[in-house]
């Protein structure tokens, strides 16, 4: 019986772990990569895939079963526990195409080792009744699967990370394949020697992994790190170097602090000068408040909601020193009301009616995002605002991602009426930055401007709303929940300027 406990927990326990490392090279994928339904279909397929070679495989090791399960265990933990330090490493080295085959290498060797798993622990249990064991090891198995997705986005993304998630799970099948070996096989000294040395190696890596990922980040960011935090949603990074503060989410910059004024400026400024009566103010992403620091100066506004969906940006916006000293100290102005919750899902939810609506949200490098610029968001966000009420929103580099921001305009034109109006702005960390303005009234009013910019002026803010004539509105598809095709057209703009944008 105490036999049989111990396999039943292994199978319990190979399960676990083997989704585990499904998710973290996903997951990881997607951080490098963007596209996050594309990067989990294919690991998903190939993890999928390998585990039936593996499967088909085991068979040949149907022999000695539990004693190659054992060596199983040592090399999939040592491979899989490694497997996001190797590609945090290499991703700084290899191209983007060379860094997608290694992970579908990687996720092949792991699911080839964990499909071997389970057929070798069914071997060997020992009575002759194979289908009442088949469904138990298969049962165990499952659950361990549940196990882990329910571990990974609660607990092991936002407290451990992905790079000590890997390891520790590493870890736990090499301790597995021991524990085994200890029970089963007291005397087998070489089964011994091989399983302390991967776990050696392993748990070195564990020890110099804060040294190794400052080294292979700041070699990322090209900057000392000041913070690195992986909130349930997101990696958020910021750098210092100088006088020049950073901020990174999953690894794209989101201002820096030489020229973001130029950006916010006009991100909030411009619509304020389209319209007279502005009481009621909605930020959507912004959760750095650099926009609120704008807002702000307008004695006349009332309420400023401020929406973003990690908690965590708040906090840092709050606490550390050098974003308060960029955004003024802005969060704790009574008008400010910040809410930790979904763009799209407030949108849908809220009955309230805006005066100006601010979308300062991520381009859209992935499904999640490209729903923030579909035709069902902008019609919420029609809904919401007041009878002359301004929304604007921030649209990438006109030049780079032409077919993004094509898209976002023909997309808002098809809801708005064809009351938009284009603006941009060159931001040397950026580029030739677009927005896409909904208006009733067209004329912008030079006067609504607050005093002491220090980038717009009267000038300044007339002759940005005309697009270079070399820029023009291509044609393309709307974009919809049901059809995302803004992440195509980011992802095809990425591919043939990633050479200017790297």
């Amino acid at each position: 019986m105490k036999n049989r406990a111990i396999l039943s927990s292994a199978v319990f326990i190979a399960g676990l772990c083997s989704i585990i490392y499904e998710l973290l090279i996903s997951t990881t994928a997607t951080y490098f990569l963007g596209d996050g339904v594309r990067q989990f279909s294919i690991i998903i397929g190939i993890y999928l895939f390998a585990m039936g070679v593996g499967a088909y495989f085991s068979k040949k090791l149907a022999l000695n079963s539990l004693k190659n399960f054992i060596f199983i265990e040592y090399i999939l933990g040592f491979i899989g526990g490694l497997s996001v330090p190797i590609l945090y490493f290499l991703f700084t080295y290899v191209s983007i195409s060379s860094f997608q085959l290694i992970c579908i290498g990687l996720i092949f060797v792991i699911g080839f080792l964990t499909g071997t798993e389970v057929p070798l622990l069914t071997f060997s249990f020992r009575d002759k009744d194979v289908a009442n064991n088949l469904s138990n090891v298969l049962s165990l198995d499952y659950v361990g699967g549940l196990v882990a997705t329910l571990l990974f986005p609660f607990i092991l993304l936002p407290f451990v990370g992905l790079f000590y998630s890997s390891l520790s799970f590493g870890i736990v099948n090499i301790l597995l394949g021991l524990i085994v070996n200890a029970v089963f096989f007291k005397n087998e000294k070489r089964s011994i020697i091989f399983g302390l040395t991967t776990l050696f190696l392993t748990l070195t890596i564990v020890f110099s992994g804060g040294y190794l990922l400052n080294i292979w980040e700041e070699r990322i960011y090209k900057a000392p790190i000041i913070v690195n935090e992986q909130s349930p949603y997101q990696k958020i990074v910021i750098t210092k170097k100088g006088e020049q503060v950073k901020l990174f989410i999953n690894r794209v910059i989101q201002f820096a602090s030489s020229d973001e004024h130029r950006y916010h400026e006009s991100l909030v400024h411009v619509p304020f000068s389209l319209t007279n009566k502005i009481e009621k103010v909605l930020v959507l992403g912004g959760g750095e408040n650099l926009a609120t620091r704008e807002i702000v100066k307008y004695p006349g506004v009332k309420q400023i909601d401020i929406v973003d969906i990690d908690s965590t940006i708040f906090k840092i916006a709050m606490e550390h020193i050098d974003i308060s000293a960029i955004n003024e100290l802005a969060p704790f102005d009574p008008r400010v009301n910040m809410i930790a919750a979904d763009a799209f899902s407030y949108m849908h939810s809220t009955t309230d009616r805006y005066d100006i609506i601010i979308a300062d949200l991520p381009d859209p490098n992935n499904q999640s995002l490209a729903r923030l610029y579909s035709k069902q968001f902008f019609f919420y966000v029609k809904r919401c605002l007041s009878e002359d009420g301004v929304f604007i929103t921030q649209s990438g580099d006109i030049n780079t991602s032409n077919s993004v921001f094509s898209c976002i305009y023909n997309t808002m034109d098809d809801v708005f009426d064809g009351e938009l109006l284009t603006y941009h702005v060159y931001i040397p960390s950026f580029g030739d930055w677009g927005f896409i303005i909904h208006s009733k009234d067209k004329t912008p009013d030079a006067d609504n401007l607050v005093k002491g910019l220090k980038y717009l002026d009267s000038l300044t803010l007339i002759n940005n709303f005309s697009l270079p004539k070399d820029v023009l509105i291509d044609d393309t598809k709307i974009n919809t929940l049901d059809n995302p095709v803004i992440l195509n057209y980011f992802l095809e703009d990425y591919e043939r300027f990633k050479h200017v944008l790297n």
